[in-house]
């Protein structure tokens, strides 16, 4: 029902409206955290309840939230456009049936992460407080804190500096 309310706002309008619409849904915010469009959130059940988001962040348009299992999102997180978190997978061991049954698992985005244009999030994955994801990456391992990470290659941001 909020999609087809606030689907037909232009981008970056109503962005307060659209952030106290998902509070009111259940999905737990802090203050001052912003949505400048309104988020896709998949999953069965309450997915509401498994999203949880920190204070001073800001989420770009077209974020896609797959809540098969918990998103946690701290503080001063900053979220490019089209990002995707995806919590559900497939088994992949079985030779003869590669997506296999169906797995789980929770997603961190630690205090003051910034994750670009782009970047798809995979299940379990743990990024670490104050590290930069490029554009268009796709994160599949736990991310250490303070890294940089664009294309094939990981930096330390201490050494970047």
């Amino acid at each position: 029902m909020a999609r087809q309310v606030f689907g037909r706002c232009p981008p970056f309008t109503a962005a307060r409206l659209t952030t106290n619409t998902l509070r009111l849904l259940g999905v737990r915010i802090g203050t001052a955290s912003v949505f400048w469009g309104m988020p896709d959130l998949a999953g069965e059940g309450d997915v509401c309840s498994r999203l949880r988001i920190g204070t001073y962040c800001g989420f770009n348009v077209r974020t896609y939230f797959e809540l098969a299992n918990e998103i946690t999102i701290g503080d001063h997180v900053a979220v490019g456009q089209d990002v995707m978190f995806l919590t559900r997978g497939y088994d992949s061991s079985n030779p003869a049936q590669r997506g296999g049954a169906t797995i789980s698992a929770p997603i961190e985005i630690g205090n003051g992460a910034w994750l670009g244009a782009r970047v798809t999030v995979m299940p379990g994955v743990k990024i670490g407080p104050g590290s930069v994801i490029g554009a268009s990456v796709v994160v599949s391992k736990d991310v250490p804190a303070n890294m940089l990470v664009m294309g094939t290659r990981t930096i330390s941001l201490a050494k970047w500096r």
